[in-house]
């Protein structure tokens, strides 16, 4: 698999882990095995995740630092770069909450219904957003106490999948645990078949309890970020670690300038000022030689423009290597058209290649839901229904409509009603717009004057 390196982790003095959990096919998982895989992932892949955890809450390793003496400057600010770069990519990604249709209307109404109880689209935000921050998330689907199936997001940081070694990649169990108050591990793992509670009871793990899940295979879905599964602020801890220094450091030159010591020069103060240099901020020169008395501040060596130019240049290479923009940048207020998607065009292609994962993750969703014995969405059913995806952004309502009307006749209402970013589903406002036309159609014959053709016919019969 492959590991990606960075001066962030030179300064961890560890590699970062991104490799799966694979075990030969065929293999039982035990009480052992188990809890092998769950050492592997205490120490191996959590202090990553912890880190990555860390830097999203704006926990950088310039809070621990070591201090410096009491009488100098010593200030510890964090710009929340990772915060940041994440909920500017989420809202552009997920922000349009995800579209599931199936063409039979039993099915689709089954799939909405789905979605309304399960919380559906907060959902989905919550794991495309732990998946950008650690590379990967998890979807565990379980029974709720009614006997409807349900689902959780769950991060990497307790939890993991455990794949065959074949190409197939098969899953076989997923694992959850924690440690309880007395620091033992507990948790659940789950096959294609069952849900195993276990702790451990001092000689190893125990299973505790057993129960049918009844989804037909290993009841979770994993959605990654990408094939490396790295995180989308990953790539550049290193430099958000720098800016913070950068940053501290400018504000300790700002506090020095402020507390500048004066210079008295040509006479001699009283030994009071004499005691503590550093408490009065006062430097005294002096020789009884008669010459005039002189009081001027010590000047210190500036700075300013090289901080100023690091800072600006690390900010820039911060958004340029994470291929998220900043939004907040004046140039954004003016850009409109092309020029905006252009600007835009890194994101967009990031956000692509998650979404070719995202479906994934969501027709694995659906096909785990086929199989749980509800119906009437069973079988095959999830290969047909149709996931859409679109990007949270401004649109150019008049641009779209002028495109769609030129296309009149050379593609179907359907297509052109699809490019407009207004209507969600082309579909159904087909369905609206015949019902309009036949009202429409109604009221014209219903304002005829029928009553006047009859009053004729009468008094031609007289």
């Amino acid at each position: 698999m492959h590991e990606f390196h960075s001066f962030y982790y030179d300064q961890a003095k560890a590699e970062p882990v991104t490799d799966e959990f694979r075990i030969p096919s065929g293999t039982a998982l035990d009480a052992t095995l188990l809890r092998r895989l769950i050492d592997e992932h205490r120490e191996s892949h959590l202090p990553r995740l912890e880190r990555l955890a860390a830097a999203y809450e704006t926990r950088y390793g310039i809070f621990g630092r070591a201090a410096k003496p009491d009488y100098k400057p010593d200030n510890r600010l964090a710009a929340d770069m990772a915060y940041d770069i994440t909920e500017t990519f989420e809202g552009y990604f997920i922000g349009v909450p995800i579209e599931v249709r199936h063409a039979d209307p039993a099915k689709d109404a089954y799939l909405k219904a789905y979605a309304r109880r399960n919380h559906q689209d907060d959902a989905d935000a919550d794991l495309s957003k732990m998946a950008a921050k650690f590379g990967e998330a998890y979807e565990m689907l379980y029974q709720d106490d009614e006997g409807r199936p349900r689902s959780v997001a769950l991060p990497p940081l307790s939890a993991f999948m455990v794949y065959d070694d074949s190409v197939l990649k098969r899953k076989v169990a997923f694992v959850r645990y924690a440690y309880d108050e007395e620091g033992r591990v507990v948790g659940s793992w789950s096959d294609a078949a069952n849900v195993y509670d276990f702790a451990d009871g001092g000689d190893g793990i125990e299973v505790t309890g057993t129960a049918p899940h009844y989804f037909g295979d290993v009841p979770a879905v994993c959605f990654e970020q990408n094939t490396e599964r790295r995180g989308l602020y990953e790539g550049v801890l290193n430099l958000i670690e720098a800016y913070n220094n950068a940053l501290s450091e400018k504000a300790n030159d700002v506090d020095y300038f402020s507390d500048a010591y004066m210079i008295i020069e040509g006479t001699e103060l009283p030994d009071d000022f004499k005691k503590d240099l550093r408490e009065y901020k006062l430097i005294n020169l002096y020789n009884n030689d008669g010459s005039a008395v002189k009081a001027y501040f010590m000047a210190k060596p500036d700075a300013d423009a090289t901080q100023e130019n690091l800072i600006n240049r690390l900010e820039m290479l911060i958004f340029k290597m994470a291929m998220v923009p900043d939004i907040t940048d004046e140039s954004f207020s003016t850009a409109s058209g092309t020029a905006l998607k252009m600007r835009m065009m890194p994101m967009s292609n990031l956000a692509r290649n998650k979404e070719r994962k995202f479906v994934r993750g969501v027709q694995e969703r659906l096909r785990l839901l086929a199989n749980y014995p509800d119906k009437p969405f069973e079988g095959s059913d999830w290969e047909d229904a149709e996931v859409t995806m679109r990007r949270n952004m401004p649109e150019d309502i008049a641009a779209e409509a002028s495109v769609a009307g030129s296309l009149s006749g050379i593609v179907s209402e359907e297509t052109q009603l699809a490019l407009l970013s207004c209507v969600d589903d082309p579909a159904a406002e087909m369905e609206r717009k015949k019902r309009d036309k036949e009202r429409a159609v109604g009221s014209d014959a219903d304002a005829y004057p029928k009553e006047r053709i009859g009053a004729a016919e009468k008094e031609d019969e007289r």
